[in-house]
């Protein structure tokens, strides 16, 4: 942004000249807050003593006092730090105390040839009150000194900003020709650090109405801005500038001290208390992910939980896993899961189907007697990542010892060569039979199903587990029509699903969804649905008691969703896939409202 006073002013007028656009100023101290808060959009920079003496652990208060040449000690971080190292203009905090009348204009030249875009009054004695301020006017300290300084910097082509608490002071800044007036509210509340306001937001922001439309009346147009007191939050910020109708805020506490005191402080107790907060965590997501849409598992029946928890536990380590269940059950997404979830997931894994493995293809072999070429195998391939093998039960039984030697240290041989190569590749074993029943039928050998006890995810067919229709056909759905809305099944179609034993489990469902979304809303009703062979007829109906049946059935079907969950209305229409009115207007037709 340019430096150019005339320019700079065209630019903040016009950032603010949108509806419901407020100008933010950042008070701050070091390089590393200016940067941070040029990368978070604020208009202009301040460089104050004050934002300096709060990286040092102490309070803005601490500017009233003689403890350092103020004007000295900007001059040292900002030049060094600050200008220069964004775009966004710098205003450089000056104390009028320590420039003498003669030194004002060469001052002020130096700090334009720095790269400072303007000048702003503090400290200001317009934090002071009482006797002692009376006092310092009296002793030519006052105010007006202040608005002297300022008339020298716009006299030097600089922006300047002008901090008052009183509307005397305000019209000293107007006298100057002040460009930005900042109604200073007080000290700033919160933190370890903060002056407790004795005022809220609005009562501060009604404050500063009164003093910024006098200045608007005098001088219509004039920029004015707020800061201080009570606002902690860009809420706050919110609510005291539409209360005061100002252009904007200037931070200063809020912007690096309460952020950094907050952010340090949960930083280094999560570090100190990682492993705790970590378990804390995991339970609260478990607890809230009931039906698993975050972990990438759809379910809320008890199984599905059951190979939720297991996911999660076994993905964590670089351990071998038997995944188990009917073809389309979601095995294979199980497997991506134990990747993508465990220490490996950098690469991608490499995925090899058993029943067309050769003997020597999974650890590799060394050129023969007869000749040939050494072949890589692909537990060496896959070193690095995780090796999903499908249809496991089918690996021969000398494999499989192999394997289950490689799984217990890492070591393998190629066939043919005397070498112990290393490899640090997950095993995911997929198979149909859960891990009990592969080892008694002999498809595993019992080496191998040691290793892997109590290492295994058993799923279960779609039919065991009707309940978790609705959420599937709603992922499914989602997955087919990017950027849609949600979709939900009527009761009809529900109960038409249910009636279903699925051979083809989750490939077969989410192919009969695809269908279904052909024409259709946000609403799959039975009609939309396809053809579904081996359905389980419904009882026939005739006669004037067909309405009567049907209502039955849909009451005992909404009974059933409310019995299981504990008559949470929100949690139950979750479950039916319905919509909490539509739940509402069937429960009162069905007199299950009190």
């Amino acid at each position: 942004m340019s430096r150019d006073r005339r320019h700079l002013l065209e630019n903040l007028r016009r950032a603010c000249s949108g509806r419901h656009t407020l100008l933010v100023g950042a008070a701050i101290g070091t390089g590393m807050a200016a940067r941070a808060a040029a990368r978070g959009g604020a208009d202009f920079l301040l460089a104050l003593a004050a934002g300096r003496l709060r990286t040092m652990g102490t309070s803005s208060i601490a500017t009233m006092l003689a403890l350092k040449d103020t004007n000295a000690f900007v001059a040292d971080f900002a030049c060094s730090e600050i200008v220069g190292a964004t775009d966004t203009p710098v205003f450089f905090g000056a104390g009028a105390w320590g420039i003498a009348p003669a030194d004002l204009a060469p001052f002020m030249e130096r700090l334009r040839d720095r790269g400072f875009a303007g000048v702003v009054n503090f400290p200001t004695v317009a934090h002071v009150d009482g006797r002692f301020r009376e006092a310092l006017e009296g002793c030519g300290l006052g105010f007006a000194g202040e608005a002297r300084m300022l008339a020298a910097a716009r006299a030097a082509g600089l922006a300047t900003v002008g901090y008052f608490r009183r509307k005397a002071e305000a019209l000293m800044l107007a006298d100057a020709g002040i460009d930005i007036y900042c109604f200073n509210i007080g000290w700033n509340a919160g933190g370890a650090l903060g002056v407790p306001s004795r005022e809220s937001v609005l009562q501060a922001g009604n404050r500063a109405r009164g003093v910024i439309k006098a200045i608007r009346t005098a001088h219509p147009g004039a920029l004015c801005v707020i800061e201080g007191g009570p606002i902690t939050t860009p809420q706050d910020m919110h609510e005291a500038c539409r209360e005061a109708r100002a252009d904007g805020y200037i931070g200063g506490s809020t912007i690096d001290r309460l952020p950094s005191e907050s952010s340090i402080e949960e930083m280094t107790s999560a570090f100190k208390l990682v492993s705790s907060l970590q378990r804390r965590i995991d339970r609260l997501e478990r607890r809230l992910d009931r039906d698993g849409r975050a972990a990438g598992l759809i379910g809320r029946t008890e199984a599905m939980v059951e190979a939720r928890t297991r996911l999660e536990h076994l993905a964590a380590d670089g351990g071998p896993v038997w995944v188990a269940g009917p073809e389309g059950s979601g095995r294979s997404l199980v497997a991506s899961l134990l990747h993508a979830r465990g220490p490996r997931r950098q690469r991608q894994p490499v995925t090899v189907d058993a029943r067309r493995l050769e003997a020597d293809w999974l650890f590799g072999a060394e050129p023969g007697e007869a000749g040939g070429r050494r072949r890589q195998g692909w537990v060496e391939v896959a070193n690095g990542t995780t090796l999903i093998v499908t249809h496991a039960e089918h690996l021969a039984a000398d494999v499989q010892a192999e394997l289950a030697a490689f799984v217990d240290n890492g070591v393998f041989r190629r066939r043919g060569g005397h070498d112990s190569l290393r490899s640090s590749a997950k095993m995911v074993l997929v198979g149909t039979a859960a891990l009990g029943d592969a080892a008694r039928d002999g498809a595993l050998i019992p080496e191998l199903a040691h290793r892997l006890a109590h290492r295994d995810i058993q799923l279960v067919p779609l039919r065991e587990r009707l309940d978790d229709i609705p959420l599937l056909v709603e992922r499914f759905a989602a997955a087919l029509r990017p950027g849609a809305g949600p979709v939900r099944l009527t009761p009809a179609a529900f109960r038409r699903l249910i009636t279903y034993d699925w051979p083809g489990n989750l490939r077969e469902l989410r192919a009969v969804v695809e269908q279904a979304l052909h024409g259709a809303g946000d609403v799959i009703d039975a009609g939309a649905l396809p053809p579904l062979d081996g359905a389980r007829p419904s009882p026939a109906r005739s006669g004037p008691d067909d309405g009567r049946a049907e209502r039955e059935a849909e009451r005992e079907w909404l009974l059933d969703g409310l019995r299981r969950h504990r008559f949470r209305r929100g949690e139950t229409a979750r479950f039916l896939g319905l919509s909490r009115k539509t739940l509402y207007n069937r429960m009162r037709l069905h007199g299950l409202l009190d």
